[in-house]
Formats: C-alpha cells, sequence, structure tokens
C-alpha cells in the first residue's frame, strides 16, 4: 500500500497519460487515481469522489466498463454514507449503464438499477421509472432457474407503488398480470397481502389495514423501503396520522 501523498503524485504524474495510447499506462494511472480514493474515503469522502471519477475516465477510455461500473458503485455507497440520497441514486443509475456494457456483469448491474429505483422511488417520488424496473427484473429473473423466487420481491414493490399512486384498478390490473407471467404468484403470501391491502384502502380501514400489515410482518420481515410506503398509504387513510417509531428509528405501522 502506497502512503497517500506518494499515491497523489503518482496520480498527478499521470495528468498527462489521460489519452495514452498504451492501455496499461492508463490502467496503471487509473487504478493509481482509484487507490487514492479509496484512502480519501476516510479523511474527506468528497475529496475521494474527485479521485475516484478521474479513475472512472480513465477506465473509460480504456473499454473497462466492469471498472467503471465498480467505481460508480463506490461513488454512489458514499454518497449513501453523506445522506445524499439523490447523488447516490444518480451513481447507482451510472454504475448500472456501465456493468450493463459488461457481459459478465449482469448481477450487478441488477443490484445497481434496483438500488436506483429504490432511492429514486422513495426520495424523488418517481415511482413510474421505478415501477418499470422492478417489472423488468421480475420478468428476467423469472428466467433464471436460481433467480426465479426473487421475482415476487420486486412484484410486491412494484404492487406497493401502484397502490402509492393511488390508481387502484390499474393496481389490480398490474397484479393479475403478475400471475399470468407467474402462476405461482397467484397462491403467494405477497399477492394475497397486495390484495388485503387493496382491500383495506378501498374500505378505508385503519384497523383492517395495520392488521394486514402485522401478520404479513410476523413472518415475513419487511424491510425499511417497504415499511416507508406502506406508511405512506397508512397515511392517506388517517385523518390526523400519529407517526410512532420502532426502537431502532423505523415507522411503527401497529
Amino acid at each position: 500500500m502506497y502512503p497517500f501523498v506518494n499515491i497523489i503524485k503518482i496520480c498527478r504524474k499521470c495528468l498527462g497519460s489521460i489519452f495514452a495510447k498504451k492501455a496499461n499506462e492508463t490502467s496503471y494511472c487509473a487504478n493509481a487515481y482509484l487507490e487514492a480514493g479509496n484512502i480519501a474515503k476516510k479523511y474527506d469522502k468528497l475529496e475521494a469522489i474527485k479521485h475516484i471519477e478521474e479513475a472512472v475516465n480513465m477506465y473509460a477510455t480504456i473499454g473497462r466498463f466492469s471498472n467503471c461500473g465498480k467505481c460508480e458503485k463506490n461513488i454512489a455507497e458514499i454518497y449513501e454514507d453523506l445522506y445524499d440520497y439523490d447523488n447516490a441514486s444518480k451513481y447507482y443509475k451510472k454504475a448500472a449503464y456501465y456493468f450493463e456494457m459488461d457481459e459478465y456483469s449482469k448481477s450487478i448491474y441488477t443490484q445497481c438499477i434496483v438500488k436506483y429505483a429504490e432511492l429514486n422511488s422513495q426520495y424523488n417520488h418517481e415511482y413510474e421509472d421505478a415501477i418499470s424496473i422492478f417489472e423488468k427484473e421480475a420478468e428476467k429473473a423469472l428466467k433464471s432457474t436460481l433467480l426465479q423466487y426473487g421475482a415476487r420481491d420486486y412484484y410486491i414493490k412494484a404492487g406497493i407503488l401502484h397502490i402509492v399512486i393511488g390508481d387502484l384498478v390499474n393496481a389490480k390490473i398490474s397484479i393479475d398480470k403478475y400471475c399470468m407471467n407467474d402462476p405461482r404468484f397467484l397462491n403467494s403470501r405477497e399477492k394475497k397481502f397486495l390484495d388485503n391491502i387493496i382491500d383495506a384502502v378501498t374500505e378505508q380501514n385503519v384497523e383492517e389495514f395495520e392488521e394486514i400489515v402485522h401478520e404479513y410482518d410476523r413472518i415475513t420481515k419487511l424491510d425499511n423501503w417497504k415499511v416507508h410506503f406502506l406508511y405512506k398509504i397508512k397515511s392517506k387513510l388517517s385523518v390526523e396520522p400519529n407517526v410512532e417509531l420502532t426502537a431502532d428509528g423505523n415507522v411503527d405501522l401497529t
């Protein structure tokens, strides 16, 4: 491991080699910038981002798209640590863009594009875009023997967002489509959960909603993203919603 100051010196020497003809020279410079960025994360996260972005530019010139994706994902995670979810979502999308161009990085592409959809829907309220991503990833998962059961989680996320939007007719149509795509979804707990939530919303029944969520969460723990949007749905049923937090800081839906 080079001392941080030495790595910075190497990076400066590399400035004149960004457009070097030899790929190994550019790769060497990119690696130095990346290492500088990873070290800088401990001291100055925004400075780290600058170095890692330089590495992305260099990797891109020599077609190292997987490396570009890893760097962009690295930056996204730094922004998450800084609670800058707008930039975090943007960089997860950039990471997905690069991973999509690398045939050996499809699984990491999925991780990044789903993370983008989650953050973009939660903090930027881009529901339709997120729904489209979740549905596409569900269809892809169904084509894989190893990943097919993961389609249910994408479908339940898409279904929750349909309900958040408030178009219950379209929500039901979409759920029926999910059952056509995956017949196993028809009798799944996830489908029953979505159906029951729609019924509770239709009836404006807060108590029924709480019972449905509690019963589902008792067997299948709801993640923070789902809890966030379920509370959003519940708040529309309550005249004066009273927000209570659990011991770990999450919204209490009961």
